[in-house]
């Protein structure tokens, strides 16, 4: 087979965003996990069958896919959770998800070509309030990295010398070790631990951890901690490719992390482009998300799109920054990256669903429409649409091929797909909902304070 059109940075890149294609839909977890496997079989080879789609025997990727992504095989999975409310609603959605790929061969720029199995990790789902308020923003606690166990553990006070990780990167890791590939899928019934454990690959091979957003953090976290508990040693090689993380943890987790993962192995040669560093989170610079949780760069979000000139936008921005300041603050530890580079986002000034995007933005949809562009579309790629030129990406030039079937079936039964629309409702309520939240405990200590000051006189 010829070499991809991708080099194993895009590659491996690639495969987080196809992680992350449970995230449009709507629907059970069971469901939601079939959607997530069908749509693996565009761009896989050795995907089961999803029968339900008409689909009888392993799945054979497209040759559109493998000339640009490679020769990849499902090995593990996919497995996703839809988690419960606070209520004990489920969600309808995909809150995690995971997928584990093999290639036989792997050109590594400035290194060899080895055998390569991917860990991909879903993102964010911005339809997910359990991701938001439960992983990403979860950053109020933390959580000691020395004693960390994933299946028990709780938040403790930040002493100022050991490692920590936010209370929300400590959950997101206790799911994903949590999750087992479901019956029909790949290497099924098995935990990723489990999976990785039985495992004897070639003596010269290498294991790569990736995700996006969300992933961002976890990818890189997972990684130390299946590093640390001796679990990759049958790997010659184990790399990570965090994109768009927020911070998972504070200076001497980042210090762990980059000491246990430097950004290249032994006399392997730097690469020139930007994206072409492992073991470092790659962020666009314009990319709201990855501004979490340093204060210095939360200290930007309100006007990192220039300054609203709508007065109720401004303020609800600038709310929103203080908001999420005060957020990592409570915790006590300094929230800091791990060793990352920076891309050179460029502001967008339309989209599929919206004529024009206003620059400063006038509206909060000009600024979630902004935020959707710059987190997700513009490391992929963004198409030519109408009068609008292609965009090429920070990292993909242009997103992979989209997923063609025999049959035309797009939809597993009872899925429903979510607009980008919707997507950016969602976003808009939820921020609104934390600021109202915010905003009546300010109240509320207001109150209290008057109350005390009264009594004392």
């Amino acid at each position: 087979m010829e070499n991809p059109s991708l080099d194993a940075y895009q590659q491996v890149f690639g495969l987080a965003c196809i992680a992350n294609r449970a995230g449009g839909y709507h629907g059970t977890g069971t469901d939601l996990q079939l959607q997530l496997q069908y749509e693996l079989s565009f761009y896989l080879n050795g995907v089961p069958p999803v029968e339900v789609m008409g689909q009888t025997k392993p799945s054979v990727a497209d040759k559109s896919v493998t000339s640009t992504l490679g020769d990849w095989r499902l090995v593990w999975g996919p497995a996703l959770i839809e988690e419960t409310d606070q209520n004990g609603k489920p969600t309808g959605v995909a809150d995690n998800a995971l997928f584990v790929a093999h290639c036989d061969a792997v050109a590594y720029p400035g290194g060899p070509t080895l055998p390569t199995y991917v860990v991909a990790i879903a993102a964010t789902n911005p339809a997910s309030l359990y991701d938001w308020e439960t992983e990403d923003f979860s950053v109020a606690q933390v959580v000691n990295w020395k004693n960390y166990n994933p299946a028990q553990f709780s938040p403790s006070a930040y002493n100022g010398t050991d490692p920590y990780i936010s209370n929300g990167t400590a959950t997101g890791i206790k799911i994903l070790l949590g999750l087992i590939s479901p019956s029909n899928a790949a290497s099924p019934d098995t935990t990723l631990e489990a999976f990785i454990a039985s495992l004897n690959p070639d003596r010269k091979s290498a294991i790569v951890f990736c995700g996006h957003s969300l992933a961002g953090a976890l990818s890189p976290t997972l990684a130390l901690y299946l590093k640390e508990q001796n679990k990759l040693n049958a790997f010659d090689i184990s790399l990570v490719y965090p994109t768009a993380g927020p911070t998972p943890g504070e200076s001497a987790f980042a210090s762990l992390f980059n000491s246990t993962f430097p950004p290249l192995p032994q006399g392997w040669v730097a690469q020139t482009g930007d994206y072409q560093s492992w073991n470092t989170m790659h962020w666009n610079t314009l990319d709201v998300v990855p501004h979490a949780w340093q204060e210095a760069d939360l200290q930007q979000i309100a006007e990192i799109y220039g300054q609203s000139t709508n007065f109720l936008t401004k303020e609800t921005l600038n709310t929103l920054q203080r908001l999420l300041i005060k957020r990592a603050a409570t915790s006590g530890a300094t929230y800091t990256r791990i060793q990352n580079q920076s891309l050179p986002g460029t502001l967008q000034h339309s989209d599929r669903s919206t004529a024009k995007i206003s620059t400063p933005p006038k509206t909060m949809k000009d600024y979630i429409t902004q935020l959707i562009l710059q987190h997700v579309n513009l490391y992929s790629g963004i198409p030519a649409y109408q009068d609008s030129p292609a965009v090429k990406g920070l990292i993909l030039p242009q997103p992979l091929p989209q997923p063609v079937y025999k049959h035309d079936k797009k939809l597993v039964p009872g899925v429903k797909a979510v607009t980008e629309l919707e997507m950016i409702i969602r976003i808009m309520e939820q921020i609104l909902a934390w600021i109202a939240s915010y905003a009546a405990s300010v109240d509320g200590t207001r109150v209290k304070e008057e109350q005390r000051n009264g009594n004392k006189k």
